[in-house]
């Protein structure tokens, strides 16, 4: 399961709380299977299947949970669109794949230190 919030918090105290029920359930099953007692033996058969799919609709509804919770990726732009983004909106990754495309070529280490040099002047307010 995911981070510890609450609602992990909650769905990781059920399943273990559905676990420890379910290791009872085998054991009354084990029980009855020693003593020949069919009729037992059927309700412990029945609390088990019961229990596993409690716990498999507590594991599925923790699994929505996280989806929600994870934004989805961004749309990949068409080629179009990139050509008719504006400057201003484009980010490292458009300039740099823009670079790659120069018959000058492009040194990694020199857009790298372009980027710093840019946070550097943006954080003493150029």
């Amino acid at each position: 399961m995911a981070a510890d919030d609450y609602y992990t918090h909650l769905a990781r105290q059920r399943v273990q709380r559905l676990d420890a029920s379910a290791a009872q359930a085998r054991a009354d099953l084990e029980q009855a299977k020693a003593n020949a007692d069919y009729e037992s033996a059927d309700v412990a058969v029945q609390t088990l299947a019961d229990l596993e799919a409690q716990k498999r609709n507590v594991i599925d509804l923790h699994q929505q949970y996280v989806a929600s919770q994870t934004p989805p990726a961004p749309v990949e732009l068409t080629q179009e669109e990139k050509h008719a983004k504006p400057w201003d909106r484009m980010d490292y990754g458009d300039v740099w794949e823009m670079s790659q495309n120069s018959k000058y070529g492009v040194d990694e280490n020199a857009f790298r230190a372009g980027m710093a040099e840019v946070a550097r002047r943006r954080a003493r307010g150029e």
